[in-house]
């Protein structure tokens, strides 16, 4: 497909009135998030990818700062690793899997190359997320009926693999929605050409509002009644280190009191706000993942320096084979994001990832402020906060499924802002 091509193409899209782009871009991503498992998202994401081979050269500028060229050399490891795993036909075909979140990783900064088209990723990626769980929380209340909040994190099938998948794709929700709802909010348009015209754009801006209170209100709602306790909190410690994206001081320290007085009430009504918190066996034994964390880490002092090899089979393989601690759970990996790193790829593997993740970390709080405004800091802040949010949820659990992607996608959305931040530094 040619420049002048894409370009009509570009054009026609635009002229599309608001409700039919809003659910195009809702249903594309929809395909994504909620239908992972299907052949419909690899044809999407690998058509992506061989699209962006076409056009590489608008996301190179991207990867080649610091953080990029470590995540890069990260990928080159992971797959040199391969040949050095304890049973390779299985790590290979866990890796298989993971192609396609390296091939998203790699369209993902030449097919939104600008901080609006990654704004409006995240904006519809959210949206995708908010109908999936409006969607459940219907159907749960009609199989459960007044028996909702009881049962609800053990119901199953669950709509996005796992309750605590759902929950932390909620929160990420949440704060792409307050991002995008204060950033309408924020935005004005100046001399309106008429009356028409400005109550046109007035009722545009009020909808979007009122998308973002829906979607917030769901992704809620949805957190409480699956009442996955490390989700949660993970997400009150991410909404609290929210409040360093505000510019003042007097700003930083009223979000402070506020979050204070916050975590007193939920703390004081824990019981009613999720049961599951005051079940003191398993919150003393994290539901027994002291049990793999300590066999793990006796596993990888066996192999400190280059690991088993990667994926959740190599995992499997080894763990089973050497007699575990009994527990009455299975355990696909290590539910821990680190000790995961140190089992596959032992202390070297661990470094690098280490850095990458500190070189993308430290740069992307470079371009949040240096922002002049709290509105301006939103977007590269809200992408530093997932990242965060999944980050804690990571230190108890491993980012399985569709939060995995996520978390990794979401790499080269701040290899792109920070990018755009340092070219207008430039200009």
């Amino acid at each position: 497909m040619t420049w002048p091509q894409l370009n009509y193409l570009a054009g026609r899209w635009r002229d599309l009135p608001p409700a039919w782009r809003f659910a195009a871009a809702s249903a594309v991503a929809l395909l994504v998030w909620t239908f992972s498992s299907k052949a419909l998202q690899d044809i999407l994401v690998f058509g992506a990818f061989f699209f962006a081979l076409t056009r590489a050269g608008l996301g190179a500028g991207a990867w080649k700062q610091p953080a990029g060229i470590a995540f890069i050399v990260v990928a080159l490891h992971l797959v040199l690793s391969l040949t050095l795993s304890e049973h390779p036909r299985l790590s290979l075909r866990d890796f298989s899997g993971l192609l396609e979140v390296l091939a998203g990783a790699f369209a993902i900064p030449v097919l939104f190359n600008t901080r609006k088209k990654i704004a409006a990723a995240l904006f519809y990626s959210a949206v995708a997320v908010a109908l999936t769980l409006g969607y459940d929380l219907a159907r749960l209340a009609c199989h459960l009926g007044p028996t909702l909040l009881a049962k609800g994190h053990v119901f199953t099938p669950f709509i996005l693999n796992h309750a605590n998948v759902a929950s932390m794709m909620a929160g990420a929700a949440i704060f792409v929605f307050f991002q995008h709802g204060l950033h309408v909010i924020a935005k004005h348009n100046c001399c309106p050409s008429s009356v028409v015209c400005h109550l046109s754009s007035v009722i545009c801006r009020l909808s979007s509002v009122l998308v973002c209170l829906l979607g917030i209100l769901i992704c809620l709602a949805h957190m409480v009644m699956m009442a996955s306790r490390g989700p949660q909190l993970a997400f009150a410690l991410a909404v609290a280190g929210a409040g360093l994206l505000i510019p003042s001081r007097g700003g930083k320290l009223l979000w402070f009191l506020i979050m204070v007085l916050g975590a007193g009430t939920l703390i004081v009504n824990i019981e009613h706000v999720n049961p599951r918190f005051m079940e003191k066996k398993s919150m003393s034994t994290f539901s027994e993942r002291d049990k793999v964390w300590q066999h793990t880490w006796n596993l990888s002092k066996q192999h400190p320096w280059f690991g088993y090899g990667y994926g959740k089979r190599t995992f499997e393989a080894v763990y089973y084979s050497t007699q575990p601690p009994k527990s009455i759970f299975h355990y696909p990996h290590t539910h821990q994001f680190w000790l995961k790193l140190l089992f596959e790829f032992g202390w070297t593997g661990l470094a690098l990832h280490l850095a990458a993740w500190l070189i993308l970390g430290i740069g992307l709080v470079r371009c949040v402020f240096a922002q002049p405004t709290f509105t301006d800091r939103l977007l590269p802040g809200t992408v530093g906060i997932i990242l965060c949010f999944i980050h804690l949820y990571g230190l108890g659990d491993y980012p399985d499924n569709i939060v995995m992607m996520a978390q990794f996608w979401l790499v080269p959305a701040a290899l792109v802002l920070m990018k755009k931040q340092e070219d207008e530094h430039a200009a």
